[in-house]
């Protein structure tokens, strides 16, 4: 599998690092990086699959680039917005947009939507999320942490938006509060939990580095080879972790 990497930053450094020397029981077998290019750069060689970890205002031209080389792509940018991006892609090539690769987040993703489902049934509880990352990331509140919010909320429909809480209004009952921190070097940390008077139940992820991320994005490329449309994480996941969830759930 010939790959090419938009973007020289921490995530676009792990993924190439990743598939020189691929983790152990991640089954990235044959995985090249031909190029790895800053966000203005043209590449000069066709691969299989194309990896966007640039920054959003980058993705349209990569999307453009990949669909007149009819090459695969692979988008982990955040904070990028494509009109009819399903639409503009069609069956012409395979498009996987994911604002977390870590397969370990889409787990974390699929135990939300149980405690979402739990707080709809139990009004006891009041769900929420926190975030933490390092004081240089720009987009506030994550994509992750945005992704968790629309996992909650389609569990749980009473919470019918989220707002970042900022001490100026109290929130509503129908309002998900999303608490954001920017500060230090964590790299990614998120909290789901739930909250009642009689108890309190949290589901956590932290990540240590890029690297958690890169070997996700691997797998990623790999599950999207002979696949045409757009997909996200979820659907990677639905064929990796949903034969183990139903097994251990027996």
């Amino acid at each position: 599998m010939r790959l090419g990497i938009f973007g020289r930053g921490r995530l676009g450094n792990a993924i190439a690092q990743a598939a020189a020397a691929p983790a152990a029981g991640v089954q990235v077998a044959g995985a090249q990086v031909i190029w790895q290019l800053g966000r203005d750069g043209t590449p000069a060689d066709r691969v299989d699959v194309a990896i966007d970890a640039s920054k959003g205002p980058a993705v349209a031209g990569h999307l453009a680039w990949a669909l007149a080389n009819d090459c695969d792509l692979v988008i982990g940018a955040t904070g990028f917005e494509i009109d009819d991006l399903a639409g503009r892609v069609g069956r012409r090539i395979g498009v996987l947009v994911a604002p977390n690769f870590s397969l370990t987040v889409a787990l974390v993703a699929r135990l939300t939507r149980v405690l979402g489902a739990y707080a709809r049934q139990d009004t006891r509880f009041d769900p929420y999320l926190l975030e933490h990352h390092r004081a240089d990331k720009h987009d506030a509140p994550s994509g992750t942490a945005r992704l968790l919010a629309r996992m909650l909320q389609a569990a749980c429909p009473r919470k019918r938006s989220w707002r970042v809480a900022d001490g100026n209004a109290a929130l509503r009952p129908d309002e998900l509060s999303i608490g954001v921190l920017r500060a230090g070097h964590t790299y990614s940390s998120h909290v789901v939990g739930l909250d009642a008077a009689e108890e309190t139940i949290e589901l956590r992820h932290e990540a240590r580095s890029a690297a958690a991320f890169a070997a996700g994005c691997l797998q990623g490329c790999a599950w999207l080879r002979g696949r045409k449309g757009t997909f996200t994480m979820d659907d990677v996941a639905r064929d990796v972790l949903d034969p183990l969830l139903q097994e251990a759930l027996q």
